[in-house]
């Protein structure tokens, strides 16, 4: 069983550290808030519009930690929710590659918080945890997406491939977008250094 943890994005000189920890009861009512928000239904498959399927989708969450499997975390800034964010492991064979996707509530756009996130997430996948193998991770988004294809961009993922309709579940292409681990040097340090991502939804 994997035990939940705690990632920090840290502040930068303009903004206040990002909080990724696991989502909560008490949660609820921000989750349920978060999905009245067309602009982000438009983007994604599964939606959340009452207590029993948010309570659903923590119950789908925890699961997913306990197995290792999908690994979720409520994005808080300063004590407000401010977006959501998850690890997939690999599935083969729909795909060898670890994913990470995310939502950010409407209020809270434009500021950097996504690709923060999306650099922390892949910087502690490529790290020593060893929960999730990670050698590559993909950033899946419906085209015209763009806010998703600019954090994907920024974070260092490269426009791997067009990722043909699969209905009734992803009914338009998409782009996937891949960042492989950096090499290791001989003294066994590595070389070098929106919206919603992702076509899932919360749980």
């Amino acid at each position: 069983m994997t035990t939940p943890v705690i990632l920090t994005a840290e502040p930068t000189a303009t903004a206040p550290a990002l909080i990724l920890r696991p989502w909560q009861d008490s949660d609820i009512p921000a989750m349920i808030a978060a999905f009245r928000d067309e602009a982000m239904r438009r983007w994604l498959v599964t939606c959340i519009d009452d207590e029993i399927e948010a309570r659903a989708a923590l119950a789908r969450q925890e699961a997913g930690w306990a197995d290792g499997t999908r690994l979720s975390w409520a994005v808080e800034k300063q004590g407000t929710v401010v977006g959501h964010f998850v690890i997939k492991a690999a599935s083969p064979p729909e795909t060898l590659a670890t994913g990470v996707g995310y939502w950010t509530v409407a209020e809270a756009r434009g500021m950097g918080i996504a690709s923060r996130c999306v650099q922390t997430a892949t910087e502690w996948l490529f790290g020593k945890q060893d929960i999730v193998p990670a050698d590559e991770v993909e950033l899946r988004h419906t085209i015209g997406n763009e806010g998703s294809c600019r954090v994907a961009q920024k974070c260092g993922y490269i426009m791997e491939s067009v990722l043909p309709p699969m209905p009734p579940k992803f009914p338009s292409e998409g782009h996937r977008h891949l960042r492989k681990r950096p090499p290791v040097s001989c003294g066994g340090l590595a070389d070098g250094g929106g919206l919603c991502g992702s076509r899932d939804g919360p749980g």
